[in-house]
């Protein structure tokens, strides 16, 4: 008599599905990080639009093929996407860049699709059917997602398509990116220019003076941001350098580059956290990914994203005893920002000497490295010149114009320029903002030192770093609302611990307050908006680190 098998695990609807929301997400990122590259080498071809929808029909027929007809091997998937690939190429005449980035875009999503469904956790199968109005909600809050993450892609392959942005209408987003402010400092740096960091180089940036009359802005239609970085972060501008004078290529290779770090990075943390519940950090990974706040950090291209990307992965190293990769991914996060060697200072409070010697040697390889490659220039000018001036606060001048930037930063210095703006008497805010930034840092490194005595769970101890990350990052006299990624991050691995209805509603609530722009155009209500903002972005972070000490060890 025979008796139908079920189906393995990997055919289960829930694995499926959650493997097309990925593809989904990932298919316009790869096309753009390499569609723009490849015009250059190529020539124009083609348009970022027609390239995100080819992108996306590849893989949803790659996500259809395989849950029909599963293939026994990725080269049968890709097959089947370079098929479509080759159509969608010759029938929208996408030219050889279209081409080619297709077929990359079809072999990585083949690997993909893949590998991913055996290593999904076994809590997902049957998902849909227990929770029915949870799986609504999930999908639609997955649409969105997608659609916003195609629509930027779109902007990232071509600048000018400032409707397809994050947030349409908000004009220092179309304009804005800190990636023209990495380019230039490299630039600058290879072609040996005294001082870099020295504001005759950067007339245009907020803050200082205009472009000279005749003097054209290379990352048109951006505007020039200004460096305030170590030397050593232009170390990461390697892979763009082969696209120099290209703005646009560099662009879309860099937000190609950093989304899918991310993408990799919350793979590998959320499998690595495992306990009960933890397949929902996995689940809201690519919400996570998909959201609001990290797609506009990716469309202006600032590193922050990567920076806390790299510290969690460094410390996930070095909890899997893997310290030569831990050190190497902690001392590039730290020359890089500065802001996380807040993790070096828990290593030491840990005393985990090893991974501190793994870290402190590639530092040191990292400086040679830069010294070899960039000069010793660059060096002097930052220690003597541009951190002197960052720390007062003197980098950041256009605080105190009275006007809506203020209210972006986030960072205790901050505090004075606001209450200034209210009307408020606070003497000389600078001076009161410096007090400020120094009392908050050494209470930062007595917390750190105390919170880590007790080491929790992986959940815990990485909600703990998360945390330091984002209070090490308020150190800055200006910090905008980027700085909160980490603690976007941490809210995903608290959906762990959501056991009742008004616990999730708590935990969306707090998402919500700490995204959400601000109602309105009033003065006093972006001021109002701007401090509950900063104020619910320290205290959130304050208490993950805080109820670490009451955590079993």
């Amino acid at each position: 008599m025979n008796h139908a098998q079920p189906d393995p695990p990997t055919r289960s609807l829930e694995r499926h599905a959650f493997v097309a929301l990925v593809a989904c997400l990932l298919a316009p990122v790869l096309a753009h990080g390499l569609w723009r590259p490849l015009v250059h080498i190529f020539g124009p071809s083609g348009d970022a639009a027609t390239i995100t929808v080819a992108a996306l029909a590849i893989s949803g027929v790659l996500v259809v093929a395989n849950y029909f007809a599963p293939a026994r091997s990725p080269l049968l998937s890709f097959a089947v996407g370079a098929l479509a690939a080759l159509a969608a190429s010759l029938g929208l005449s996408l030219g050889a860049p279209g081409l080619l980035t297709l077929l990359l875009v079809a072999a990585s999503l083949a690997l993909v699709i893949q590998r991913i469904p055996a290593r999904l956790p076994s809590a997902l199968d049957g998902l849909a059917k227990r929770h029915k109005l949870l799986t609504a909600l999930y999908v639609l809050l997955a649409l969105p997602a997608v659609a916003s993450t195609a629509r930027l892609s779109i902007f990232m392959g071509d600048g000018t398509q400032v409707h397809h942005q994050v947030i349409p209408g908000i004009d220092f987003l179309e304009t804005h990116s800190c990636l023209t402010a990495y380019v230039r400092a490299d630039t600058l740096s290879r072609a040996g220019a005294p001082n870099l960091y020295d504001t005759q180089w950067w007339h245009g940036s907020e803050g200082l003076p205009p472009l000279a009359a005749g003097v054209v802005n290379p990352y048109h239609p951006f505007a020039l941001d200004y460096y305030a970085y170590p030397p050593p972060f232009l170390l990461g501008m390697l892979p763009l350098a082969a696209f120099e004078g290209d703005f646009a290529a560099q662009r879309a290779l860099w937000f190609g580059l950093n989304a899918l770090f991310l993408a990799a990075a919350l793979w590998i943390v959320a499998r690595w956290i495992g306990g009960p519940n933890a397949h929902r950090v996995l689940l809201l990974a690519p919400l996570f990914l998909g959201s609001m706040p990290v797609l506009v950090t990716l469309q202006v291209g600032n590193f922050q994203i990567a920076v806390v990307m790299l510290a969690v992965l460094a410390m996930v190293a070095f909890d899997r005893d893997r310290p030569a990769l831990g050190g190497a991914l902690l001392a590039f996060a730290i020359l890089a920002k500065i802001s996380p060697g807040i993790l070096g200072i828990v290593l030491l409070a840990q005393r985990r000497w090893r991974a501190a010697a793994w870290t402190a040697g590639f530092g040191l390889l990292y400086f040679a490295l830069s010294l070899l490659l960039i000069g010793t220039d660059p060096t002097i000018s930052f220690l003597t010149y541009a951190l002197p001036r960052i720390s007062s606060g003197e980098t950041f001048a256009f605080m105190d114009d009275r006007d809506f930037s203020i209210l972006t930063n986030m960072a205790p210095f901050g505090l004075p320029f606001k209450l200034q703006l209210m009307g408020l008497d606070v003497g000389d805010p600078w001076v009161v903002g410096r007090r400020l930034g120094h009392v908050y840092s050494a209470v930062l490194v007595i917390l750190a030192v105390i919170a880590v005595r007790r080491q929790g769970d992986r959940r815990s101890q990485a909600l703990t770093w998360m945390a330091l990350l984002v209070l090490a990052s308020l150190q800055s006299p200006f910090a905008p609302g980027y700085t909160a990624i980490g603690l976007l991050w941490a809210i995903n691995l608290l959906s762990v611990e959501v056991q009742r209805f008004r616990g999730g509603v708590g935990l969306v609530l707090l998402w919500l307050a700490l995204t959400l722009p601000t109602p309105g155009t009033s003065i006093s209500v972006y001021l109002a908006h701007s401090l509950m903002q900063a104020s619910l972005t320290m205290g959130a972070a304050i208490w993950l680190v805080v109820r670490a000490t009451r955590s079993p060890a």
